[in-house]
């Protein structure tokens, strides 16, 4: 047999056979074989103890009898049977044993009366088994009173009552047998017990198999899950595990893992995809730096100026995309924002008194809001600022930038939305799909960037539960809304009504509200 390794050592393959089919249907026939045994034991104990209370009740029966003959008179008022042999001979006479039972009469110790028919002959006429029987019944004998006791005579067990019979008047000494063979209705109840036993040997047989069958196809999945867990690896996340029909636990376990597949392998391409883009976008200042250097003549001091300065520039725009590259890495944290009721009112003049001395625009603050409203404060102000710092970026100097925070009604409830409008260049079509990718830039922009704003903006409005909504046309400029949904709100306007200030354009997502509220510096 194949050996296993395992973290203790080395295990025999039966270790790996225990599976999990084998434990449940070891579970299942353990519970059934427990079930059955404990039925069959309660059972079967009342049923004994039954036939032991039947017994006894038969038997009190036929003294019962014996006693009323016994005790009858005549229209006289005289007792019938003045003699003990005249009241076993008519308790014999009158006697209709049942099945299983034997009635006998002895005066003076020999046998004297029986009933015409009855079952088996308690005394038969074989003089040693007769001899046997009678001393047993002579030692049971108690004069004056009826004694229950058991014999066994010819291999039967035998519940046997013994009554003393008298009459005043008569010395005569009676003997009152009745004998119940409770041996063979033992054995009927034991073959019955015999019986129960083979059937549930059955049950348990059909029930292994069928548990067998059955939890092999509802467990395929988890085999199937194994072998796919065996095949997985960093270089191959393509694998999947095919989804049963139905809806129990095994086909959503099996559903479940492949959008864990699914999700690692979007982390994975994810990942591939930055460490590119982190390579391309510090290779290009490294390779300058590195250039200058090499070239920079050291005894000419004009000339290790320019060096420096080119290097201190490189290295400040590798530091700011390593700060915005640990922004992005920190947005994927649970705790990345922290929901706490905001004051917009104060927030929006807070964030337009930072946003206005970003560059030499006409800044216009459109609208505000006297609400509060669940959101990270920190994290909007950031928003806002990178979605400024883009507006700059893509329009002319003097040029008009709006901005404004508006509260609607959205069609699942209540939203807060925070809007830049610039009069820039404008984003094609083509590059609005791809605006919100990292390190993407766009033709237009005045001074560099690292292509990781707009990327932070949208990673700040998912981690709100929310979106970010683009309306733009080449030579019309932008509008960017950040939309964070509310689950409550103080304070609800109605609708806004939809102006768009760019005359058309290639909208993604709804159209803004600019509603003019505020003042202008």
């Amino acid at each position: 047999m194949p050996l296993l390794r395992t973290r203790d050592g080395v295990t025999s393959a039966a270790t790996r056979s225990w599976t999990v089919r084998t434990r449940v249907l070891t579970t299942m026939l353990a519970f059934m074989v427990g079930g059955l045994a404990l039925t069959g034991v309660l059972t079967y104990a009342a049923q004994f103890r039954l036939l032991d209370e039947r017994v006894e009740a038969e038997l009190d029966q036929e003294y019962r009898e014996l006693d009323l003959i016994a005790q009858e008179v005549g229209d006289d008022g005289r007792r019938m049977h003045t003699t003990v042999d005249a009241v076993l001979k008519a308790a014999t006479g009158s006697a209709a044993p049942s099945d299983n039972e034997s009635v006998v009469a002895l005066v003076d110790g020999a046998p004297a009366h029986k009933p015409v028919t009855q079952d088996f002959e308690l005394v038969p006429d074989d003089s040693a088994t007769s001899r046997q029987v009678l001393s047993q019944i002579t030692a049971a004998h108690e004069p004056g009173r009826t004694v229950t006791t058991t014999m066994t005579v010819d291999d039967r067990e035998l519940r046997v009552l013994v009554a003393s019979v008298s009459v005043a008047g008569d010395d005569t000494e009676g003997i009152f047998v009745v004998a119940n063979d409770i041996g063979v209705q033992k054995a009927d109840l034991w073959q019955s017990v015999l019986t129960f036993a083979a059937l549930s040997v059955v049950t348990l047989l059909v029930a292994g198999w069928v548990g067998y069958v059955v939890t092999g196809r509802l467990l395929r999945p988890l085999g199937s899950l194994r072998s796919a867990t065996e095949q997985i690896t960093v270089d191959d996340l393509e694998h999947r595990i095919v989804v049963p029909d139905g809806r129990d636990d095994i086909a959503a376990l099996a559903r479940n893992f492949n959008r864990m597949l699914e999700r690692i392998q979007a982390g994975f391409a994810e990942q591939r995809r930055f460490m590119s883009d982190v390579g391309h976008e510090l290779r290009t200042p490294l390779t300058i730096v590195r250039g200058t250097l090499e070239t920079t003549d050291v005894e000419d001091p004009a000339d290790v100026r320019e060096a420096h300065h080119i290097a201190m520039d490189e290295l400040d725009r590798m530091g700011r995309v390593v700060e915005d590259l640990s922004e992005l890495a920190a947005s994927k944290r649970p705790d990345y924002v922290k929901l706490r009721p905001v004051d917009l009112a104060e927030f929006t003049r807070s964030a337009f008194a930072r946003i206005a001395h970003i560059a030499e625009r006409d800044w216009v603050l459109t609208r505000t809001v006297d609400v509060v409203a669940d959101a990270d404060e920190q994290r909007l102000t950031q928003a806002v600022v990178q979605l400024a710092a883009n507006a700059v970026r893509y329009s002319g100097e003097g040029s008009r930038v709006l901005f404004g925070v508006d509260q609607v009604l959205g069609p699942d409830g209540p939203e807060i939305h925070v809007s830049m409008q610039d009069e820039g260049v404008g984003i094609a079509p083509d590059d609005q799909l791809r605006i919100f990718e990292r390190f993407t830039r766009v033709e237009g922009a005045r001074g560099s960037g690292s292509g990781l704003g707009l990327p932070i903006v949208l990673a700040i409005a998912e981690g709100h539960g929310g979106v970010v909504r683009l309306l733009s046309r080449p030579g019309r400029g932008s509008t960017f809304t950040l939309v964070i949904p509310q689950v409550a709100a103080s304070h609800l306007p109605g609708p806004a009504t939809d102006d768009d200030p760019a005359d058309g354009g290639h909208p993604v997502g709804r159209t803004i509200s600019t509603t003019t509220k505020g003042s202008s510096t």
